[in-house]
């Protein structure tokens, strides 16, 4: 055998390992995607053991004369691997791209090898279909980038992309692109990056129409995406536009929820007086009632469009440019009768602000009730009102794990308190008053004492112009949370002087849970430079 031979041999050789590795990984994806995702069984199965068996078999006697044989082993491994790629590539036309990174999002831990393995399988397909190349796209997306532990991910340096990418480009038929072509294509893609970096907000990115032109320029490509000299730049444009897009989504998830619950307290105001609604106000809610659903069932199929978002925001500022509902919970003072009388009958202003009718029950409403005050208005109606949600006939215990609760991770006895209040049953001014709205104020202080920590630290690793106003209001919560763990001390000394330990170990829990989320807060704010509140 000559040495030429024998060198050709062991490249074809190592090529087929290869590929059997990559169909093996491969065959391993399907597995895990079909019993995770359809909770079901691979609809096939391949005998990677012999074909295993086979290939050490054939490393074994590389080395022998029987060069023809060899070969002839080689092709008819090939052959086999062939009629293999056929299988997995027919099972995978039933996976549009969407599972593959609904799968891929769902892994802690990505394997490097598992991607590279991958994407040599769809690589190695004589035909690359558009499904197949937005999979690649998806892979190559995760190859180019470097996951953070808290969220979000780092781009790779383009010597580091290249460095990946290239090798598995090796096998590819060469692409008939002009580098003129080349230049044009690098040279818009600089332009669209620039264009989302300068977006400041989610709205803007959305609207400005640059995602979908990256999109629609991805698409022109075709299969020109792997050409030597442009992948790496798409991959970084793609890594860079993604990060961009999760930060200012991160900003305007917050403000949706804010504003949606704006517009929730006007419908429910509304609920008892519908002949208070223009018919322009009737039109408005129902269009934000088919935005929020769409993108309800979005966020819970784990399939939310931007475009739901965007609708969805478009339709609060509609509502919230025309309808003030700032004042939804101002209480009218008892000054005199008189005064109580003209306020009650006082008509809806829909040009500048809605007014409670008197004698309506809200989750803000009741909040004011409590004196939270503007520090913890909002968190206090965020969970009076996602308790209304609730179906009463299931208990506390039961109401802290419902999807419309589990994410306020609030205690039994701090729903149980809520309910009372709500209810009327823990008068004000009574004991059981005090402890309910008690609970109920630390509970809403906790959850702000935890957004602000997570804000904060955002914030910071963002360089944000906002962080130094973020640092201020944490300061404000920190003195509150001071005043309500010595309001905590009070009560627990007062029921250990009176016996009264029914109520013990539900205050002591509580009190933790809000010394853990003071603590936490504390120490960001001291490390991050905030001025202390003592």
């Amino acid at each position: 055998m000559t040495a030429t031979g024998l060198q050709e041999l062991n490249q074809r050789y190592v090529r087929l390992t290869d590929r059997s590795r990559s169909q093996w990984t491969f065959y391993q994806y399907l597995q895990g995607l079909f019993k995770h995702l359809f909770n079901s069984h691979c609809p096939i199965e391949i005998d990677f053991p012999s074909l295993f068996n086979d290939l050490r078999q054939l490393g074994a006697g590389l080395g022998h004369s029987e060069t023809a044989r060899t070969d002839r082993t080689i092709s008819t491994l090939n052959t086999r691997l062939d009629g293999q790629a056929h299988r997995l590539l027919v099972v995978d036309e039933q996976v549009p791209p969407s599972l593959l990174r609904r799968f891929f999002d769902r892994l802690r831990n990505q394997d490097e090898k598992v991607l590279l393995a991958i994407i040599k399988f769809y690589l190695d397909a004589s035909r690359v279909t558009e499904d197949t190349l937005d999979k690649l796209d998806i892979l190559f997306t995760r190859l180019a980038e470097i996951p953070r532990e808290e969220h979000g991910s780092l781009v790779r340096e383009r010597h580091e992309i290249e460095r990946l990418v290239q090798p598995l480009l090796q096998y590819r038929p060469a692409l008939k692109t002009s580098e003129q072509e080349v230049e044009i294509l690098l040279h818009a893609m600089a332009d669209l990056k620039a264009e989302v970096l300068g977006c400041r907000t989610f709205t803007e990115l959305v609207a400005g129409g640059a995602l979908d032109r990256f999109r629609s320029l991805k698409r022109r490509l075709g299969e020109n995406m792997l050409h030597p000299r442009l992948l790496p730049v798409v991959l970084e444009t793609t890594v860079t536009i993604k990060n961009r897009f999760r930060e200012l989504w991160e900003d305007e998830e917050s403000a949706l929820m804010a504003d949606t619950n704006k517009v929730r307290e006007l419908q429910k105001q509304l609920a008892g007086n519908p002949e208070l609604a223009t018919p322009e106000l009737r039109e408005l809610l129902e269009v934000f009632a088919s935005a929020q659903q769409r993108f309800d069932e979005g966020r819970q199929t784990e399939n939310l469009r931007r475009e739901d978002a965007l609708k969805l925001r478009m339709t609060l500022n509609r509502i919230l440019e025309q309808f003030d509902i700032s004042q939804i919970a101002a209480q009218p003072e008892p000054a005199t009768a008189v005064e109580e009388e003209d306020e009650a009958a006082r008509p809806l202003q829909t040009s500048k602000q809605v007014t409670p009718t008197a004698g309506a029950t809200s989750a803000q409403t009741i909040g004011a009730s409590l004196q939270a005050g503007p520090l913890l208005q909002e968190y206090v109606s965020k969970i009076l009102f996602a308790l209304e949600l609730v179906d009463r006939d299931r208990s506390a215990e039961e109401a802290v794990n419902a999807k419309e609760l589990a994410h306020l991770r609030l205690e039994a006895c701090e729903v149980q308190a809520c309910r009372e209040l709500l209810d009327g049953r823990a008068a004000a001014g009574t004991l059981a008053g005090e402890r309910a709205k008690h609970l109920l104020q630390a509970a809403a202080l906790r959850i702000r004492l935890d957004e602000e920590a997570r804000e904060i630290d955002r914030l910071q690793k963002r360089g944000s112009e906002h962080f130094p106003e973020a640092l201020e209001r944490a300061s404000q919560s920190l003195q509150r949370a001071a005043e309500l763990d010595r309001r905590f001390g009070w009560m627990v000394e007062d029921a250990l002087y009176r016996g009264d330990t029914e109520h013990l170990e539900q205050m002591y829990r509580c009190r933790f849970r809000l010394l853990r989320a003071y603590s936490g807060l504390w120490l960001i704010h001291n490390e991050r430079g905030g001025i202390s509140p003592y």
